[in-house]
C-alpha cells in the first residue's frame, strides 16, 4: 500500500528500553519506499505498519507507521503496551 513520508511516525528504543519513544517521521538510518510501502533498516525491509525484530539498542527503530491508517495505530498501541508490559515482574496475586 503506497504511503507518503509526511504521514509517518515511528517508535524507537530510548536510553531506557523499558519504554518506547514515539517520533514524528522516520528514525536515522531508516529509508522509505513510498511506492512499495516499506521501510528498511540495516538492509532488512518491513512493510510500513509492521514491527521489526532488531536488537534493543537506543535509537534503533521498533516500527514505522502511517498515522492516517487506523490499523497501523492499533499495531503501534499494542507494541507500546508490549514494551511496557514485558518488563513488569510476575505476580502470584
Amino acid at each position: 500500500m503506497p504511503c507518503e513520508k509526511k504521514y509517518l511516525v515511528s517508535l524507537v528504543w530510548p536510553p531506557n528500553i523499558c519504554y518506547s519513544k514515539l517520533i514524528d517521521g522516520i528514525p536515522e538510518g531508516v529509508t522509505i519506499d513510498e511506492t512499495a510501502g516499506t521501510w528498511t533498516f540495516q538492509n532488512k525491509s518491513y512493510p510500513i505498519g509492521v514491527n521489526c525484530c532488531q536488537p534493543f539498542f537506543e535509537g534503533f527503530p521498533i516500527g514505522v507507521y502511517n498515522r492516517t491508517n487506523f490499523g497501523h495505530l492499533e499495531v503501534m498501541k499494542r507494541t507500546i503496551e508490549w514494551v511496557r508490559d514485558r518488563n513488569e515482574p510476575f505476580s502470584d496475586d
